[in-house]
């Protein structure tokens, strides 16, 4: 039992620079305004208040950990958050206050929980192998993933939508340097080719980023950013050609885009009819269905 809630402790104070296949947050280069996503085995989380950055540990919404089966209590005297496991372990976390419980027992936390917006958010750890958990802080979208050891992934679903949500609910990795110059990522949007699921193009207002899914991962091949006369101004990876005409982007040419106003709720969608003749056409609509993050994919006419 004590070995179970020290796991949960860990969970708490887990920071960003003991993430699997991660490089810590460097407070010169991450903005304030960045926002983030959490990936809970494959789910995207809603989030009524943004994680934050402090002393260069991630904090997150405590009511996120809820789906990880976690239970928890606020008494608002003591300004104290009772946390219960499924095995009956007790973690007693204080507003602004480094020293838990656990099990009656005091520990140090890295950072103490904080609130914004009238919500309680703790900071997040290293999970360690013995709670069994996979966590990665993906760099590139600004996602935190949590994956239980026993979780898999099929992107090869038959609905088309539910692919394309699946093969973007993978934390991206990449077998190269990525492009990284410290920007606020404005905006996330995705490119796939027309009527597939296992290779899409993520842009965040600056850096494209070209993925395949490739054995249930998502792994980049190439980065790139757009210069004058639409050049390259910097590439990374498998990208070898000087613009778009690149044989590697060549599958995304007449492809399906999702992209979702930062400061609405709207997904814009555009995507060519009859993209395999000489009559294609470009269309575009619009929805306002997003409520999680993997909403921004829709279905699209002809199932393009």
């Amino acid at each position: 039992m004590k070995k179970k809630l020290s796991a949960i402790l860990l969970l708490f104070s887990l920071c960003l620079g003991g993430l699997l296949g991660a490089s810590p947050i460097n407070a010169a280069k991450t903005s304030s305004n960045n926002t983030y996503e959490i990936n809970v085995d494959g789910a995207f989380i809603p989030l009524d208040v943004q994680p934050f950055v402090s002393h260069s540990s991630l904090l997150i919404p405590i009511r996120t950990l809820s789906s990880l089966g976690l239970s928890y209590s606020w008494n608002a005297a003591s300004q104290t958050v009772t946390i219960k496991n499924p095995a009956g372990d007790v973690l007693t976390v204080t507003l602004n206050n480094k020293i838990a419980s656990q099990n009656g027992k005091s520990i140090e936390m890295v950072v103490p929980a904080q609130s914004k917006n009238g919500r309680l958010l703790v900071p997040i750890r290293f999970v360690s192998e013995s709670m069994g958990y996979e966590v990665q802080y993906e760099t590139i979208r600004n996602i935190i993933f949590i994956q239980s050891p026993d979780y898999t992934i099929d992107p090869d679903q038959s609905d088309l939508v539910a692919a394309r949500r699946a093969a973007i609910s993978l934390p991206i990795t990449a077998d190269f340097k990525i492009l990284d110059f410290g920007r606020k990522k404005h905006y996330h949007s995705y490119t796939f080719p027309a009527g597939r699921a296992d290779m899409y193009e993520f842009f965040d207002s600056y850096i494209y980023t070209i993925v395949k899914i490739e054995d249930g991962k998502a792994i980049s091949v190439g980065q790139y950013t757009i210069g004058d006369r639409s050049n390259f101004s910097h590439k990374a990876g498998n990208i070898t050609g000087k613009n778009t005409s690149d044989p590697v982007l060549e599958p995304l040419l007449f492809g399906v885009n999702f992209y979702r106003d930062p400061n609405t709720s709207i997904i814009e969608i555009s995507y060519w009819e009859d993209p395999e003749t000489e009559h294609r056409s470009m269309k575009s609509l619009t929805n306002s269905d997003y409520k999680v993050y993997s909403d921004i994919i829709q279905k699209v006419p002809g199932d393009l």
